[in-house]
């Protein structure tokens, strides 16, 4: 009895085995990365901040949008603990930082947005076109699928 052998794959079938593990690393990726290169930095509540800046122990501020960095006081010449928290509406805070002597600056906003733009507004549907294009291909609607041509051509437009 011969030993049958395995047919080999379409062009299109290893186009889209491709596509499929490179979303999957992808995704793996985006869910892996954010805690392993996360920010370091420890975070504590705003009302222990208010404290320490009310007590004098805060050195320097970074206030941003979604964040305030800041940097604790220490005894001899050597850079103090940094910690953050998630800011609060409150106008009061510059004239706090500036009665108490604490240095403090706005962050700046991120320089690179149009990388993030490109990802989220034109990747997106290129995968959706390369998706569909890979059953239209294959002829996934002949095999019992319940859609007929006309509707798919509907769909299309």
């Amino acid at each position: 009895m011969p030993i049958k052998e395995q047919p080999t794959p379409t062009p299109s079938r290893l186009i889209g085995n491709i596509f499929l593990a490179l979303a999957a690393l992808f995704l793996i990726t985006n869910f892996i990365l954010p805690f392993v290169l996360g920010p370091q930095i420890p975070g504590v509540p705003y009302s222990l901040f208010i404290h320490q800046v009310q007590a004098g122990e805060v050195e320097r501020v970074q206030v941003g949008q979604n964040q305030i960095q800041f940097q604790l006081k220490t005894v001899d010449d050597q850079a103090g603990p940094v910690f953050s928290t998630t800011p609060i509406f409150d106008l009061g805070l510059p004239k706090l930082l500036e009665q108490k002597g604490v240095e403090f600056a706005a962050t700046p906003p991120p320089k690179n947005a149009w990388f993030t733009s490109l990802l989220g507004w034109v990747i997106p549907p290129l995968i959706f076109v390369a998706i569909w294009q890979f059953f239209y291909q294959t002829g996934w609607w002949t095999s019992g699928c319940s859609l007929d041509w006309a509707v798919l051509q509907y769909l299309w437009l």
